[in-house]
Formats: C-alpha cells, sequence, structure tokens
C-alpha cells in the first residue's frame, strides 16, 4: 500500500501521487491560501492533508505489524526454536486450536 497512487479531487485541484506526496501538496496550498488571507480555503485543505495523514498512519502502522511478524516468526517469540511451540512447551501440531484465538493471543502479547 505504500506506493499506492492516489487521485484527489480537492476543492478546485487535482492532486495525484502517493499519500505522502498529496499530504505534503495540500500542506502547501494551505500555507499558500492561508498567507494570501483565504482561512476558509486554507481550512479546507488542511483538512484534505490530514485525511491523507490517517492514511500515512495507517500505512506505517500495517508496516509496523508486518515487520513484527516477520522479525517474530523465526523464533515465535518465545525463545524457542521449533515452529508450532509455545513458551509452555507444547507442540500445537494437531491443529486443534482456532486462528482466532491465536490471533488473540498475537495481539496481548504484542
Amino acid at each position: 500500500m505504500r506506493h499506492q497512487t492516489f487521485d484527489s479531487n480537492g476543492p478546485d485541484v487535482r492532486i495525484r501521487g502517493n499519500a505522502w506526496q498529496v499530504h505534503e501538496k495540500y500542506q502547501a496550498l494551505a500555507r499558500d491560501a492561508a498567507s494570501s488571507g483565504d482561512r476558509i480555503m486554507a481550512e479546507n485543505y488542511l483538512q484534505h492533508a490530514e485525511h491523507y495523514f490517517r492514511i500515512i498512519n495507517q500505512i506505517q502502522e500495517a508496516e509496523n505489524r508486518q515487520r513484527d511478524n516477520r522479525a517474530g516468526g523465526n523464533n515465535n517469540g518465545n525463545g524457542h526454536d521449533r515452529p508450532g511451540a509455545d513458551a509452555r512447551g507444547d507442540d500445537d501440531q494437531d491443529g486443534d486450536e482456532t486462528s482466532e484465538s491465536a490471533d488473540e493471543r498475537a495481539q496481548v502479547n504484542a
């Protein structure tokens, strides 16, 4: 999602680029509008910039989760080198654990 291209149809301008580029462009437009005395248009541009700022935060959070999953995937984060072994020494290779409970445990451990 980091390299996704966005087409933004702002109030009087069309902007194309990734989330960071669109965010920066709306901030620049807001600065220009504020310096020319148009507070309404400046606020409008800032609201558009905030939208793309939130998208940037979502992208960064997703990348951090992926990075944490890759880093913790080598030893399951518990010091055991065997796949499927947890901190109690149990091997869950019989597959009776649901993926939902595994996801809940991963969120609690994070």
